[in-house]
This record gives C-alpha cells, sequence and structure tokens, in this order.
C-alpha cells in the first residue's frame, strides 16, 4: 500500500489513541491505584515523565498527522497536486465547506483543550479537581470519538443515519479505553514489587483496568458487529472483497487480543492480589507486563488495518454493482437504506455544468417502477439554496437531469425524492463530494 493517506491515517489514530489512553488512565485508573498505596504523590512522580511524554508526543503527532491528512483530502477533493492543495483558499474551501473539515476545526479546538488539561493532569500533586479531570476525560473521549465524521459511518439515513455513527463514535472511545490504556499499566507494572506502596497500586490498578477492560471490549464487540452489518451487509461481501477481508483480518487480531486478556484477568490477576505469595505475586507481575505489551503490538497491526480500510470503499458498496457507468471524472454516490438503493452520478464531479444519473433498486437488485424522480442539490455554504431538477426516464429505466449547475467545491448534500407506482414515496439522501474546476 503506497497511498501516503494510509501512512497519515496510521499516524493519526495510533497518536490520538496514545494520547486520549493516556489521560483515561491518569483519571480511571491511576489516582484510585495510587490512592489505595497510601503514597500517591510518590507513584504519580515516578510515572510522570514516561506518561508525559506519550501524552504530549501522542498529541503533538496527531496535530501534525492531521494536517498531513487534511492537505491530502484537499488534494483529493480539488483534483490538484499536493503543493496547489496548500493554497490557503482550497485548504479553506474544505475546512468550511466540507463536513469532514468542520469535523478537523472542531478536532484542533479540543486538541488545545486537552493541552491546556495535561501539565497539571500530569502533576504530582495528590488531589486533582474533579472539575479538572472530567473537562480532561469529556475532551478525550470527544477527539477521539469525533474521527467518526472522518469515516464511512457518515451519510447515512432513517436508522443508519443515527445508529452506524452512534456505533462508531462508541467504537472509537473504547479503543483507547482498552488499548490506550495498556502501555501506561505496563509502566505501572513495571515499578518495584518491594515497594509496598507501588504493590498496592499495582494491585488496584490492575483490577481496575481489568473491570473496565470488559466494558470496553464488550462495547467494541458489540459496536463493531454494528458497523460490519453496515459496511459489509453480507458474508459474501465479507469474503468477495478486499474491505471485507480486511475486516475479517481485525476480527481475527480483535479475537486474538480478547484470549490474551482472558489469561491474564482469568490466571494472572488473581496471583497479582494474593498477598501471601511473594514470588508468585513477581512473576504474575512481570507476565501481566509481557502480555500488556504483546496486546499493544496487536493494537498496533489492527491499527494498521483500519488505516487501510479508511481509503478502500466499503464492502456493502463495492460488492453492490451498479447498473450505471461510473466515467473516471464522475463524482459518484449509493445510497442504501431498507426502503430501497440509488446510484447517482454525477459528470463531471466538478465545479461548472453537468449531468446526473440516477438508478433506483430494492435490496434484491430489482429496479424500481418509479413514475416520478427529483433530484435535489444543496451546495455547502451555509445558507444555500436548494437547487430542484425533475430527472427524466431513458430508455434503460434510470433516470437523467441535464444541466446540474454546480456552483462551488466540496461536500454538497444530495437528495433524491421518488415517487413510485405503487403511491409510496422515496426519500434518500447524502453527501456526495465535488471538486474544483
Amino acid at each position: 500500500m503506497t497511498d501516503p493517506l494510509v501512512y497519515a491515517r496510521f499516524l493519526h489514530f495510533a497518536a490520538t489513541i496514545a494520547a486520549t489512553g493516556v489521560v483515561f488512565f491518569v483519571v480511571l485508573i491511576l489516582g484510585a491505584a495510587a490512592r489505595s498505596g497510601a503514597d500517591d504523590r510518590r507513584i504519580m512522580k515516578a510515572l510522570r515523565p514516561p506518561l508525559a511524554i506519550m501524552a504530549w508526543s501522542g498529541l503533538a503527532l496527531a496535530l501534525i498527522s492531521g494536517a498531513a491528512w487534511l492537505v491530502l483530502t484537499a488534494a483529493a477533493m480539488s483534483g490538484q497536486s499536493v503543493a496547489d492543495a496548500l493554497a490557503p483558499d482550497v485548504l479553506w474551501t474544505v475546512l468550511s465547506q466540507t463536513t469532514f473539515g468542520i469535523d478537523w476545526l472542531l478536532r484542533l479546538v479540543l486538541a488545545c483543550v486537552l493541552a491546556a488539561a495535561l501539565p497539571r493532569l500530569l502533576s504530582a500533586e495528590a488531589d486533582k479537581p474533579s472539575w479538572l479531570q472530567a473537562v480532561a476525560a469529556l475532551a478525550a473521549a470527544a477527539f477521539v470519538g469525533s474521527l467518526a465524521w472522518a469515516g464511512h459511518a457518515i451519510g447515512g439515513e432513517g436508522v443508519e443515519g443515527v445508529l452506524h455513527p452512534a456505533a462508531d463514535v462508541l467504537h472509537l472511545i473504547a479503543a483507547p479505553v482498552w488499548l490506550g490504556m495498556l502501555v501506561p499499566l505496563g509502566l505501572l507494572l513495571g515499578l518495584a514489587t518491594d515497594d509496598a506502596a507501588a504493590l498496592a497500586a499495582m494491585r488496584a490498578a490492575t483490577l481496575r483496568f481489568s473491570t473496565l477492560g470488559l466494558v470496553a471490549v464488550g462495547t467494541l464487540l458489540a459496536t463493531g458487529i454494528v458497523n460490519t452489518w453496515y459496511l459489509a451487509g453480507s458474508i459474501p461481501a465479507l469474503l468477495g472483497t478486499d474491505y471485507g477481508r480486511l475486516v475479517l483480518v481485525k476480527i481475527a487480531l480483535f479475537l486474538l487480543m480478547v484470549a490474551v486478556a482472558a489469561v491474564n484477568r482469568l490466571g494472572l490477576t488473581p496471583k497479582l492480589v494474593d498477598d501471601r505469595r511473594t514470588a508468585a505475586v513477581a512473576n504474575a507481575q512481570r507476565q501481566l507486563r509481557r502480555n500488556a505489551t504483546i496486546e499493544a503490538s496487536l493494537g498496533a497491526i489492527v491499527i494498521a488495518v483500519v488505516a487501510v480500510l479508511g481509503v478502500l470503499p466499503p464492502a456493502s458498496h463495492s460488492h453492490h454493482t451498479s447498473e450505471l457507468a461510473i466515467p473516471v471524472e464522475a463524482s459518484f454516490q449509493h445510497i442504501h437504506t431498507g426502503d430501497g438503493m440509488a446510484d447517482i452520478v454525477i459528470e463531471p464531479g466538478r465545479v461548472g455544468t453537468a449531468t446526473a444519473a440516477i438508478h433506483l433498486s430494492n435490496d434484491e437488485g430489482e429496479t424500481l417502477d418509479a413514475r416520478q424522480v427529483t433530484l435535489i442539490l444543496t451546495a455547502p455554504t451555509s445558507g444555500s439554496q436548494a437547487r430542484t431538477y425533475v430527472a427524466e426516464r431513458d430508455d434503460d429505466d434510470n433516470w437523467q437531469v441535464d444541466g446540474v449547475v454546480l456552483t462551488e467545491p466540496g461536500d454538497w448534500s444530495i437528495e433524491v425524492d421518488t415517487l413510485l407506482r405503487s403511491g409510496k414515496r422515496l426519500q434518500l439522501k447524502a453527501g456526495i463530494v465535488i471538486e474544483a474546476k
């Protein structure tokens, strides 16, 4: 895979999970664990340098890789080279007039909130204000969860338009709660076992992490099923597309991580909390730290898979065969709901005058018998008036609109309003990217 966007996505996901994982670890685990050792200031002082390095380097790398992701996306949307996409007008168009760009502006604000909270959150002081911990945790959750608006979950209709993004947000938040806290936990497990305060903190931290890990794994499993249903849709799509096969690789890696976590919870954690067997405690500590490293390594591979999945068309789309020809210069959108599907091709997919072709079908691929089809397009600029076009049926039972006026590049809203012969009305809505001239 030579697409530079894959590398930008991988670095951004990894850095975001690392930075937010530190925040979650400090807020959800370290405070209570350190207090159980009756010397929380000393424990926090020992862990502060590596945690600070992880958090600050993760946040910095997230900003750098996020900027690279933005430029590469701007280049793809504008049809220009990466160098030309650095022009302020191109970047501002993407930032202000696309869902991706608005999401990136929001995430920049959240990154600034995290940067403001980190110095005191990672300080060695014993009692950190509850408001600070709440703000840091919420900002971290929003920072990682808002990545959903840069993925495939956006653009659905009806129940899918709500359930799929919600599942994606929870999926993204659960990742650093489990994967992002593994390295900080390993650092805590590396403290000397002959220190009573450190040992008590390890026990408390391991038990809390085990409980939170169960919640995170359950969330990842449930939301992963939802995401797979919407993005793959069928067993043939899972087995017959590159996207589907990568999803299966991701599932296999996830199950392997769960197996390692099960060994930790059922076999090693009980030994760590046994005060009567010092040798067994030391051995359990070493094995837990080793297994945390294994889990983190497997998680890094999962992130790499996710980075590749983001640049591939979902299996439910690529496995679907459109009745329409899709020219190289065209913009294409497939809208799929329980009531019907629409394939929309706008040629050329750039600013100017274009032709739109629409094919309507049901889940079985049968062409829908429509009486009237209306195409509604709305430019990305806030307050833009929708342009309505009445489509005409062609000889192949597709629908066509000539003279479609596209005034600006960006993420346009597209709606197909269909009156079927049965009298039923079908309304399908999504976004479609229009490039600059």
